[in-house]
């Protein structure tokens, strides 16, 4: 049985996820394919089972990925469909995030056997703590080879239903639209040295530089922030949403200093909640 994954991964925390997923498998048992630029010639031919991981962006998968979907044509028989999906915060919410891919998916002849949520720190909204960050990514090192496991025996695992959750999801599609507009009011301050790692990096092409240097920012944005987290001297402004921007890769290294934490009351139960059931479930997979 083989699997083809098809990922998007904005600042890096989803391929972080998958790049160890990916390890579990045995060799020519899987191919990993990034989801970038809308150039990917879609075709299952060879394989039995696809897996499709992505950030959570607004309660929704990407518009990047949606476009990706819709390009996969209908299968002659029937094929098992599994979905990673990532984010800062464990809210239930986040469950509605896939449907809209599994309604397109269940069309073309995909059954989903398995739902997975990951959580992995924020590049939006506020910055984790490196001991959050630490703790998040030791939790998903145990917890990934479990899920792995699962989609193979075809242990079948699927995320609990949310009542009018295609509804809530089709409302906050706005970010789409509302990505694309924002997106043309960033703007590059003089902190810049024009590596011009943001064009390079831009997963839909929406940065250009023109012969003079200057920074021009189109209406394809996606709002996955990778050019701002990752330019090397702060130098991007993302419109509205300026006052949300979180800067810098993670590093997912213990601490060797205390730390404050000033969002520690911040979906308190539903981080305890998530962190308990992961190790519940280590815990009862432990050999």
């Amino acid at each position: 049985m083989k699997t083809l994954l098809c990922y998007f991964s904005g600042t890096g925390n989803t391929k972080k996820v998958v790049d160890k997923f990916a390890k579990c498998y045995n060799d020519g048992e899987i191919e990993v394919v990034k989801i970038e630029n809308n150039n990917i010639d879609m075709s299952m031919e060879g394989y039995d089972v696809l897996g499709i991981a992505y950030p959570i962006h607004a309660f929704n998968a990407p518009s990047i990925v949606v476009d990706f979907v819709k390009k996969i044509k209908k299968q002659a028989e029937k094929k098992k469909l599994f979905i990673i999906k990532t984010s800062g915060e464990p809210l239930a919410l986040n469950n509605i995030s896939s449907y809209k891919i599994r309604a397109l998916l269940k069309k073309r002849n995909f059954v989903l056997t398995n739902e997975y949520h990951i959580v992995m720190p924020y590049n939006m909204i506020f910055r984790h703590t490196d001991e959050m960050a630490y703790r998040m990514w030791q939790t998903a090192e145990k917890i990934i080879p479990i899920y792995q496991k699962e989609i193979v025996d075809g242990k079948s695992s699927k995320l609990k239903h949310i009542f009018m959750g295609g509804f809530i999801a089709w409302l906050f599609r706005i970010e789409f639209w509302g990505g694309r507009f924002n997106g043309k009011k960033y703007k590059v301050n003089d902190k810049c040295i024009h590596c011009k790692k943001c064009a390079r990096m831009c997963p839909v092409g929406n940065i250009e530089i023109d012969e003079n240097g200057k920074f021009h920012f189109g209406n394809k944005c996606i709002m996955c922030m990778r050019c701002s987290f990752h330019c090397p001297t702060n130098a991007i402004k993302i419109g509205w949403f300026e006052k949300w921007k979180v800067w810098g890769a993670y590093h997912f290294q213990k601490p060797t200093e205390p730390e404050e934490n000033r969002h520690k009351r911040y979906c308190k139960n539903s981080y305890k909640k998530y962190f308990a059931r992961c190790e519940k479930k280590i815990k009862e997979n432990e050999i």
